[in-house]
């Protein structure tokens, strides 16, 4: 049985886990600085609101996919919505609805929260995932990320 629900600050450690395993499946690891101490600072300490904020799959008693967001203002629409950093599941649990699982957890906190839009980023050559957003109802924008390391 799998158990999708918000993380908490007991998740922090497998929740790094995953995170290092998105990195290494993107072949990003030499990039990702943030380390398990930033992680439980920043999404479980007693700071509120936390600087980011996660929903995690588990399969007994063990993390297998997660969500990542953080809360943005958009001036165009001018609301609030929620930015999703990273969406992820051991490859071993894919294809078993997961994904979509966690996403529709995304879905209910905004709707419970009069958030209408979710929004985030997918890698131009995902075509799997691609496909996967656009059956959820997703719109697919060709934009491309712009980034600025001025440090």
């Amino acid at each position: 049985m799998i158990t999708i629900r918000k993380a908490s600050q007991k998740d922090a450690k497998a929740l790094f886990g995953l995170i290092k395993e998105l990195a290494k499946y993107e072949g990003q690891l030499q990039y990702l600085k943030t380390d398990l101490n930033q992680i439980t600072d920043s999404g479980f300490s007693n700071v509120k609101p936390p600087k980011f904020e996660a929903i995690v799959a588990e399969h007994k008693s063990v993390l297998i996919g997660y969500v990542t967001y953080t809360w943005n203002y958009s001036i165009w629409n001018g609301s609030k919505y929620m930015a999703i950093d990273d969406v992820f599941v051991c490859k071993q649990f894919r294809g078993n609805n997961i994904g979509l699982k966690l996403l529709q957890y995304a879905k209910d906190i905004c709707t419970s929260n009069n958030i209408e839009l979710i929004k985030w980023e997918v890698e131009s050559n995902n075509e799997k995932a691609i496909r996967f957003y656009k059956k959820l109802g997703a719109e697919i924008h060709n934009k491309s990320m712009v980034k600025w390391h001025i440090t």
